[in-house]
């Protein structure tokens, strides 16, 4: 997995994490670890572009879920081992996928993922919905 950010400069920094490869048992949690280090510092709003991840496991959706709670500011507990997906309805606001492919995308919806995430096809449109 490889994943790289910027930060754009707004009123409210925006982080655009990138990743590059699948998101899988063996990468996830380097996705989440990232993604809670760009939330303490100093991005509070962030976009997540899949536009180069091939495929995205279980794991790897369970990976987006944590990240959803850690922007909506839902406190986690490690020992969860199923995720509650109940809790990330602010996610909408803080967090945003950007062009996912068909494969991401299908496996997205099929877990109902869809529901938490507002998907974007275009950075800048992706940038001014926060």
């Amino acid at each position: 997995m490889e994943i790289t950010f910027t930060i754009h400069p707004a009123e409210h920094p925006i982080a655009i994490m990138k990743l590059k490869g699948e998101i899988s048992a063996a990468s996830y949690m380097e996705v989440v670890n990232k993604a809670q280090e760009l939330f303490g510092n100093p991005a509070r709003n962030l976009i997540i572009d899949l536009s180069e991840v091939s495929s995205v496991s279980s794991a790897g959706l369970v990976g987006l879920h944590k990240i959803a709670l850690v922007y909506s500011g839902a406190t986690q507990h490690a020992e969860e081992v199923r995720p509650d997906f109940t809790h990330s309805g602010d996610a909408r606001k803080f967090v945003k996928l950007l062009n996912p492919q068909p494969a991401v995308d299908d496996a997205l919806k099929n877990a109902g993922l869809k529901l938490f995430f507002k998907v974007y096809t275009d950075l800048e449109k992706a940038l001014q919905s926060f």
